[in-house]
């Protein structure tokens, strides 16, 4: 027997079982209509709708502005809240690693700075470190707008010399 494939849209029906006679043999099912033929709706109009920012904020802005705020003494690194001539030079460390200076601040702390660290509230870079001496060089401008240059050196202090 062969079968085939046929445009109608029922099934074709099973094989009867041995036996059976053609009236006891089930027929097919009529197919159901498609749901899109139950499901007829009304359309309704649909609304429209615009937004008009005038006079409204930005939705995609954050709600919450970060403010720009200048750095405080209390935000700053230690060693840029004091100025230059507050800080004592207690030693000055050397090796094969260069040199390197010890400075005891006006809060009684010590830090240990080498060339480049920056100093002071007008952010004053170490220059320069010698066996006696620390070279600080600090930036600013004047009343004309230029920039101009300001070194400080500060020496180690001389060891005490001792009372008779």
């Amino acid at each position: 027997m062969l079968a085939g494939c046929s445009n109608s849209p029922t099934a074709p029906a099973p094989p009867a079982a041995p036996g059976a006679s053609a009236s006891t043999q089930r027929q097919p099912i009529a197919s159901a209509p498609t749901g899109t033929a139950l499901l007829k709706t009304e359309e309704k109009p649909v609304a429209v709708f615009s937004y008009r920012p005038a006079g409204k904020r930005d939705p995609f802005a954050p709600i919450v502005m970060k403010q720009e705020k200048k750095a405080s003494m209390g935000d700053r690194p230690p060693l840029e809240r004091y100025n230059i001539n507050e800080f004592k030079l207690s030693g000055i460390i050397w090796g094969g690693f260069g040199y390197n200076a010890m400075l005891e601040g006006p809060d009684g702390k010590g830090y240990f700075i080498r060339v480049g660290t920056i100093l002071g509230p007008n952010r004053g870079v170490v220059r320069k470190i010698t066996q006696n001496t620390i070279v600080i060089e600090e930036k600013f401008k004047n009343a004309m707008g230029e920039t101009e240059h300001k070194e400080f050196t500060v020496q180690l202090r001389k060891k005490q010399e001792e009372k008779p």
